[in-house]
C-alpha cells in the first residue's frame, strides 16, 4: 500500500469514533448535493441498468461512517458502503443493517462492469495520490451502467496538502490532494464521462468543487 494511503487509513482507524461524533450530527452541508444525486440516479433508464432490478443500486465510495449510505437507503435505493477503513465499515453496517459493506481500494474496485446506477464519492477521492487518480476515475466509469451517474466532491486549490498543522485531530497524517475546478472537470472528461456540472462552494474551512457526470450522456455546458 502506498505510504500516503497507509497513513490516511491508519489515522481514520484511530479517530473513527471521534470523527463520527464530530461530523455526524449535522449533514445539512451535503443535503443539497445528496438530493441532486438522488434525482439524477432516478433518471437512469431501467433498460440501461446493469443490476437487473428496478431499484437503483449505488456505490458509496469512501463511505466513512455510512451517513449517506443511510440516506440512500431511506430514499429507496440499494446502497453498497465501500471503504478501506474497517472501523468505518463497522459503523456503516450499524447505520444500514440491510446493506452489505465492502472493504477495498477505490483504485481497484472489486465489482463487475456496469454493476451500479450511481456512484457517490464525497470527500474520498481527494485522499488518493494524484498520479493514481485517473485510474481511480476510470474504475468509477467501469463499474457504472450505461447512463449511470457519478457525484464526487474534491477540495480546491493548488497542489497537495496534509492537515497536521490545522487538524482538530492529534497526529493527523492523512494525505489530501487539491484540484482547480478545471482540473477536477478534466479528470472525468478524460475518463469518458460527460460532465453535467462542476459546482464550487465553500465550507467553514475549505473550498470545494462537486463534479456531477454521467456515462454516455451528451455534455452540457
Amino acid at each position: 500500500m502506498d505510504e500516503r494511503v497507509r497513513r490516511t487509513v491508519d489515522t481514520y482507524e484511530r479517530i473513527a469514533d471521534v470523527y463520527a461524533d464530530r461530523h455526524g450530527g449535522d449533514r445539512s452541508s451535503v443535503a443539497d448535493i445528496v438530493e441532486r444525486f438522488l434525482e439524477a440516479v432516478e433518471t437512469v433508464d431501467e433498460s440501461d441498468r446493469g443490476t437487473g432490478r428496478a431499484t437503483p443500486r449505488v456505490l458509496d465510495v469512501g463511505c466513512g461512517p455510512g451517513w449517506e449510505s443511510a440516506a440512500f437507503d431511506d430514499a429507496g435505493l440499494d446502497p453498497v458502503p465501500f471503504d478501506l477503513t474497517a472501523s468505518f465499515l463497522t459503523q456503516a453496517r450499524e447505520r444500514v443493517p440491510d446493506a452489505a459493506p465492502v472493504r477495498g481500494d477505490m483504485r481497484a474496485l472489486p465489482f463487475a462492469d456496469g454493476s451500479f446506477d450511481g456512484l457517490w464519492a464525497c470527500a474520498s477521492l481527494l485522499h488518493v495520490p494524484e498520479p493514481d487518480v485517473p485510474a481511480a476515475v476510470a474504475e468509477f466509469e467501469r463499474v457504472l451502467a450505461d447512463d449511470g451517474v457519478v457525484c464526487c466532491s474534491l477540495k480546491t486549490g493548488p497542489g497537495d496538502i496534509g492537515t497536521a498543522a490545522e487538524s482538530p485531530y492529534d497526529d493527523d497524517r492523512r494525505h489530501f490532494e487539491r484540484y482547480a475546478p478545471e482540473r477536477a472537470r478534466d479528470l472525468f472528461d478524460d475518463a469518458g464521462f460527460a460532465v453535467l456540472d462542476a459546482a464550487t462552494g465553500e465550507s467553514e474551512h475549505d473550498a470545494w468543487v462537486v463534479v456531477t457526470a454521467r456515462v454516455g450522456a451528451s455534455d452540457q455546458p
